[in-house]
């Protein structure tokens, strides 16, 4: 006979471990995206370096739903984040 050991869960842990690996996703695309401003600013691609702006504009966009989420639900991030 084996002894069945239940895995521990919390809500608010695996909410913490969420938010942290999307803000990081996010970070990431907001300093990927960032970096190709200059490429695009050189260029006679308008249309592209708009598409680059608009881009980091949906990427913070985001990080602010993130950061209200975090605010507006405070009870589920308490602890070691």
């Amino acid at each position: 006979m084996s002894e069945e050991k239940s895995k521990p869960f919390s809500k608010s842990f695996v909410l913490r471990t969420t938010a942290k690996h999307m803000r990081k996703s996010i970070d990431i695309s907001i300093r990927k995206t960032f970096e190709r401003v200059a490429e695009f600013g050189e260029s006679d691609d308008k249309e592209k370096s708009l598409e680059v702006f608009e881009t980091l504009s949906v990427l913070h966009t985001m990080r602010g739903m993130l950061d209200d989420f975090q605010a507006q639900n405070k009870e589920l991030f308490k602890g070691n984040q």
